[in-house]
């Protein structure tokens, strides 16, 4: 059998998609390969100099404080010794204070009494005026026999007005009570200036804070306590020894872009010249086939209309009844079932309707009715269908006595319509509704939900018409799977 044209022409259109595909693809994926490889050597790297960092930090950190801490306990076991009460002050002095306080960075040691004030000062032989009793670090000492060595925020000395971090240890008499507390200070700048000549990457910041975050180094302390600095795109934290200090390294998210963007461009350059090379190729052997595309374009989209068309009722313009029942199985599910209800109409004597006025007056009847349903379908947001001849079906989202007042709203706007039928009682075309809510019926197929709301149907005709009959669970049947719904011959 010969092949149709649209056949003859998807084979080589196939064929040069694919090579163009294959080659693009190919050639975009090595791309990609290639941008990914240069993010990743450069978060590898950012990671090793970010360890290395902070590895660094912490020790030079850690080794200042322990240095310092040698020294306040070096006076903390002397300062009560009797063999220096006796001494001259300046060999007093001497044998008290090592050479540590002296050093660049660090600050005197002071010596405070059980009020607070100071009486041994490194700085001088002659201590100069301190009144530590306000400072926390004193309360600490003096309230906590167990605080061991205390790191206190940040504050600017009383005596040479610089930003420092106090470091104190609490001494005692020889009964174990308090004597007083030792006290001196690391200047801040110190660790700025560590910092600045540890960091080999200038796009690193290094931070020392407190364990709850506030910074004591490398960022602004808010009142909140918390750091305000802008957001890293990458940081490794660490603690300093066993004191309540960690050090965090961290890298701009602009910084990391910077370390591996500048050269994606040139890749994207190459691939973008190298595709557009290979796109022009494969235009030059797509041209001839471009109107015959369009051509099975458009055939496609007449089928696609016909698909639909084929599911609407030329009539009414309602679903049919192969649309119906792709939308019953849908809502019969078990999941979705007791959230949906379904009513079955028809037009009460509709035969003798036809015999009376004729097959053209009965068809606009329908489509009125019709009009009707798909209004009040909307306004529910659910579905209608004509479902055979002069009997039509509506899916609802809704409960079951929402299901009711629509079922009277749309007999009541069917009977609104006013279309004449000498042979109904009341003179006017009505509906019949029979009402089967899937709550009553959660279990069993979508047929058996159909056959109950048919049943409330026929129960509807027999009790007089123009009228909706509710499905009761007394008269569904669930294992009526074999069942189909008759013809309404009730009509």
């Amino acid at each position: 059998m010969r092949e149709s044209p649209t056949a003859q022409l998807a084979r080589p259109r196939r064929i040069l998609a694919l090579v163009g595909l294959v080659l693009i693809g190919g050639m975009w994926a090595y791309t990609g390969w290639s941008i990914l490889d240069l993010h990743r050597h450069a978060w590898d790297r950012i990671r090793h100099d970010a360890d290395t960092l902070l590895g660094t930090s912490e020790r030079a950190v850690a080794r200042d404080i322990e240095l310092y801490d040698l020294s306040l306990r070096m006076v903390a076991e002397r300062v009560n010794a009797l063999a220096l009460e006796e001494v001259n002050p300046e060999v007093r002095h001497l044998a008290l204070f090592d050479r540590v306080s002296q050093a660049k960075g660090y600050g005197s040691i002071m010596v405070l009494d059980t009020r607070g004030r100071a009486f041994l000062d490194s700085g001088s032989v002659i201590p100069r005026r301190l009144d530590g009793s306000d400072r926390l670090y004193f309360t600490t000492h003096r309230d906590n026999p167990d605080a061991g060595l205390f790191i206190g925020k940040p504050w600017v000395t009383r005596i040479s007005h610089r930003e420092m971090i106090p470091l104190s240890r609490r001494f005692t008499y020889a009964d174990g009570s308090f004597a007083g507390v030792i006290v001196g200070a690391i200047d801040l700048d110190y660790f700025r200036e560590m910092f600045a000549r540890l960091r080999g990457n200038p796009d690193f910041s290094v931070t020392l804070q407190f364990a709850d975050g506030s910074a004591v180094v490398g960022g602004r302390t808010t009142a909140s306590g918390t750091g305000a600095a802008e957001a890293p795109g990458f940081s490794r934290a660490g603690p300093v020894g066993a004191w309540p200090l960690r050090i965090v390294v961290a890298i701009s998210q602009e910084a990391i872009r910077q370390a591996w963007l500048p050269r994606v461009p040139p890749i994207l350059g190459i691939a973008l010249i190298l595709t557009m090379g290979v796109l022009a190729a494969l235009a030059l052997l797509n041209r001839e086939l471009t109107l015959r595309v369009v051509a099975e374009g458009r055939a496609l989209a007449a089928q696609a209309e016909f698909e639909r068309l084929a599911s609407i009722d030329a009539l009414t313009g309602l679903g049919n009844r192969r649309r119906f029942e792709a939308v019953l199985a849908t809502c019969a599910e078990p999941s979705r079932r007791e959230g949906w209800a379904l009513l079955l109409l028809d037009a009460d004597s509709f035969k003798r309707f036809n015999d009376r006025y004729g097959h053209l007056a009965g068809d606009r009847a329908l489509e009125r009715v019709g009009g009707v349903l798909a209004e009040q379908a909307r306004r529910c947001e659910g579905s209608a269908f004509r479902f055979g001849g002069e009997e039509f079906a509506l899916l609802a989202a809704c409960d079951e006595e929402q299901a009711l007042a629509l079922a009277d709203r749309i007999r009541a706007a069917v009977a609104g319509l006013a279309l004449p039928h000498a042979d109904h009682p009341g003179g006017v075309l009505t509906l019949s509704v029979g009402l089967a809510h899937g709550s009553r019926l959660r279990e069993g197929p979508a047929k058996a939900w159909l056959k109950a709301a048919d049943d409330a149907l026929y129960e509807a005709k027999r009790e007089g018409r123009d009228r909706t009959c509710l499905a009761r669970p007394d008269r569904v049947d669930p294992a009526a799977e074999a069942l189909l719904p008759r013809a309404v011959a009730l009509s």
